[in-house]
């Protein structure tokens, strides 16, 4: 996941390896800057992106 927030890898590559960690879907909530991964055991985990950038150039979540 970090290599995709550097912008090091593809969307493809992305979701498979989303994929290969066991997240069955993920949720991006832009106002709040957050992205929630789910497992399919139920499991979720919360991101927040606490960027200084401006909203004009946001960071990418994922």
């Amino acid at each position: 996941m970090r290599a995709d927030q550097a912008g090091e890898t593809t969307f493809p590559a992305f979701v498979r390896a989303c994929w290969d960690a066991g997240i069955a879907w993920y949720d991006v909530d832009t106002a709040a800057r957050t992205c929630t991964y789910y497992g399919s055991d139920g499991d979720s985990y919360t991101e927040v992106n606490r960027s200084s950038r401006s909203p004009e150039r946001p960071e990418p979540l994922l």
